[in-house]
């Protein structure tokens, strides 16, 4: 598992050099980059979740496809479940200490936390926006 994990990150780290690291700064990856400062130094899930509500956390990172074709699916969900439910994204390759803390090895990874931080769901890659709404309902409202 351990090498598993070794050669992902070298692959990660490759793709990532490969794209040329520069991150544009349309609105959406300032809001990523807000809700990373907002979380840069959670050590849990309870501060995922502070104001009380179920969160989905999305970690995902600018350079995967299927990452960005999530990103207009999460952005809608956000406001449709504006108040009942907060929409989290983290860039794993700007906090990977907190990737490494939910043992994110694949991405996109959507992470579904109790209103009290606890994680309670996980699912791994692109999910329709109706999938997402189901594992809402089953593991969220509760």
């Amino acid at each position: 598992m351990k090498k598993q994990i070794l050669y992902f990150a070298a692959a990660l780290a490759f793709v990532a050099s490969s794209c040329g690291g520069k991150e544009s700064k349309s609105l959406d990856s300032v809001m990523v980059q807000e809700s990373a400062q907002a979380v840069e130094t959670t050590t849990s899930g309870a501060k995922l979740a502070a104001n009380g509500l179920p969160v989905v956390v999305d970690f995902s990172a600018e350079w995967c496809p299927p990452c960005r074709q999530l990103k207009p699916i999460f952005s809608q969900l956000k406001d449709e479940y504006a108040g009942k439910v907060d929409f989290i994204t983290i860039n794993v390759d700007s906090l990977p200490d907190l990737s490494n803390e939910y043992q994110i090895s694949s991405i996109p990874a959507l992470i579904y936390l109790s209103a009290d931080g606890k994680e309670v769901y996980r699912s791994i890659g692109f999910q329709e926006a109706s999938q997402i709404k189901a594992d809402i309902s089953k593991h969220l409202d509760k």
